[in-house]
């Protein structure tokens, strides 16, 4: 049966229901995804590859505690962004990633301006690590990740508000570190701070 294009959650209902192959392509669709969210948050491959093992092995075995109160999407970033603080705090060190790891998980857009959107997918990555967990996970999951602030606030249980400070201050951070390797770059990253506002 093809399964490609079934829900999440009818996938998820399939899976509870004993069908191994909904499963699988649960799983299938969303590897990337949670890998990619992973390396950002670690910094480093193999990290991240331990990251989205273990949400994957959590998603098999929390299949059933997942209520619909929220997208599906949702809950297994959450479970994503708690395996990668887990695995980070295992390491018990700051994130290292070489740059030829984050191109291969980041492969820039096509277009004229290639070159440019590969140093400035590793400039931010090695900025990232400077950033604190909280600051780090909202700009991840929102400028990285491309989630809407109401879905962060879900995903970190953070109220909206919180989240659009965070993510002010975390792009502020990062483009005060951004200035010691590409100074246009850092400007034009914090001139797009512009629908954050500041939030206590």
């Amino acid at each position: 049966m093809d399964l490609s294009g079934a829900t999440d959650e009818h996938l998820l209902e399939r899976f509870l229901r004993g069908d191994a192959a909904a499963f699988t392509a649960l799983a299938r669709r969303h590897e990337d995804r949670v890998f990619s969210v992973a390396l950002r948050m670690t910094g480093n491959r193999a990290d991240a590859l331990d990251a989205t093992q273990d949400t994957l092995f959590a998603l098999f075995k929390r299949a059933a505690s997942f209520r619909g109160e929220s997208a599906f999407t949702t809950w297994l970033y959450r479970i994503a962004l708690n395996a990668s603080r887990d695995v980070m705090r295992k390491r018990a060190r700051a994130p290292v990633a070489t740059d030829d790891e984050i191109l291969e998980a980041s492969a820039p857009p096509p277009g004229p301006d290639h070159s440019e959107a590969v140093v400035t997918r590793l400039d931010v990555m090695h900025a990232l690590e400077g950033l604190t967990e909280e600051y780090r996970d909202a700009v991840v999951l929102h400028d990285l990740g491309g989630l809407p602030y109401e879905e962060v606030a879900k995903i970190t249980a953070a109220p909206v508000g919180t989240v659009k400070s965070r993510i002010s201050r975390g792009r502020k951070a990062l483009a005060r570190a951004l200035e010691q390797r590409a100074p246009t770059r850092a400007s034009n990253l914090e001139m797009e701070d512009t629908d954050a506002g500041s939030y206590e």
